[in-house]
């Protein structure tokens, strides 16, 4: 129904029958006042039946699903009923066509405004260094939601059936476009955003180290005043965001390169040299990957086999290529950290060659952050890593003695927080982190 020209309204081929009895002619000249408004009102009832009826002959929009944007992830829909969904999570398999991870979904839910849709996961029980592996999508992790990508909020409830490996949940949009996401996202072009909003500034230096499988730019930024001499500064190395769907560390990474360039960084820009990869796989952040770059590999493993020097070992992993040329030309390395996200806990490893410095961070980051470790002390590492299985902070700390440390944050509910992570608090955690690892690196033991 729409307004015509004349201001009244027309139904355009349809007419109901109330419309129809409505409109019996009476002869100008037999109408009186009194009938003139009887004729009125018998319309306006009419008309409004009709109102209320109309929806029950035009049935609501059909419900659809895509994943057909940056970092959007779905498998194989079935649609169980006008609004139940059986979704496949796809995941993602290395080289091998092994260790497939099944720890992303993003998309949309369409034209489903107000309506209860429920939606079910399946194929979520994945593969683990080639042993198989848990479900990382369960009721601990309730997907978050958002109307316009930009404010997004979790659901307060996901349930997972454990004789099938399936987790469901329902939800009721408040608009015809919703998006859905296993954690709220942050894609190649955020960080490209970042970039752009901090590249003025005196103290930072963006470097493009180089490019990604499908052509992205790696970047490196250095933070430091550069009016103090920085051969006398302690060097701390970050790295962000080596597996796709663990968007909290992009977050973390930008609360902390935020706190360092503002006024209250100042004082440790003039102390410290801070070398930060914002994002080290940008292609797996745009086209909704999980764990493994485009050619298959883990970003996390293969650190003592890529070769910077040789042309086939750039081509299959050039993101590690470009970081490991990066920091071994560089040279100075005084503390290096790479962040991660899991399912559930906080774990901080134990570095093999710098124990007393692990003892001392862990402590740190359990008194002045965030951090939520399920353990007591840092987790012990092993100098018995297989070839190629190799990751970046085992690469740096058992062949290269360099302090390097991974930090696991997990996406369930944290009891130092109170409620499952936001944005919020991994960008306020990266202010933490920030401060503690400049107060480590000018401390004396």
């Amino acid at each position: 129904m729409f307004t015509n020209r004349d201001g009244g309204f027309s139904g355009g081929d349809f007419q109901s029958p109330l419309m129809i009895s409505a409109s019996v002619s009476i002869p100008p000249n037999t109408m009186n006042q009194r009938d003139s408004n009887s004729l009125f009102s018998a319309r306006f009832f009419a008309l409004s039946v009709l109102c209320l009826l109309l929806p029950s002959f035009c049935p609501a929009a059909e419900i659809s699903l895509r994943s057909d944007f940056e970092g959007g992830m779905l498998g194989p829909v079935k649609q169980i009923s006008e609004a139940h969904f059986l979704c496949s999570v796809p995941g993602q398999a290395d080289q091998d066509g092994r260790n497939r991870q099944p720890s992303w979904y993003s998309f949309s839910v369409n034209e489903a405004k107000g309506r209860e849709v429920k939606v079910t996961l399946t194929d979520l029980r994945g593969e683990y260094n080639y042993k198989p592996g848990g479900v990382s999508i369960n009721e601990a992790s309730p997907p978050v939601v958002s109307a316009d990508g930009i404010n997004w909020h979790h659901l307060t409830t996901m349930t997972f059936d454990k004789s099938n490996d399936q987790a469901s949940f329902t939800l009721i949009p408040e608009s015809d476009h919703v998006m859905v996401a296993h954690i709220e996202p942050y894609t190649a072009s955020r960080v490209n955003q970042l970039l752009a909003e901090i590249r003025g500034h005196p103290d930072l230096k963006d470097e493009v180290i180089g490019k990604s499988v499908e052509g992205r730019d790696l970047h490196l930024l250095t933070i430091s005043r550069p009016a103090v001499n920085h051969s006398g500064k302690p060097v701390i190395w970050l790295m962000c965001r080596q597996h796709a769907w663990e968007s909290g560390t992009s977050f973390v990474g930008e609360g902390a390169i935020k706190f360092l360039l503002s006024d209250e960084g100042k004082a440790f820009r003039d102390r410290v040299v801070f070398k930060i990869f914002p994002m080290l796989d940008p292609d797996g952040c745009a086209d909704g990957g999980v764990r493994f770059n485009r050619n298959g590999y883990d970003l996390n493993r293969n650190w003592d086999t890529a070769d910077p020097s040789n042309l086939e070992s750039r081509r299959l992993m050039p993101e590690i290529c470009a970081a490991k040329k990066a920091m071994i030309d560089f040279g100075r390395m005084d503390f290096f950290l790479t962040l991660h996200n899991q399912e559930r806990d906080e774990w901080l490893s134990r570095s093999v060659n710098h124990g007393e410095l692990s003892d001392r961070f862990f402590a740190m980051l359990v008194k002045e952050t965030s951090f939520n470790p399920g353990a007591k002390g840092p987790t012990p590492s092993t100098n018995k890593v297989a070839a190629s299985r190799y990751s970046v902070y085992e690469f740096l700390d058992i062949q290269l003695n360099k302090p390097a440390f991974l930090m696991e944050q997990g996406i369930a509910s944290s009891s130092k927080l109170g409620h499952l992570p936001t944005s919020k608090d991994r960008i306020e955690f990266g202010r933490q982190l920030a401060r503690v690892m400049c107060a480590l690196v000018l401390e004396k033991p």
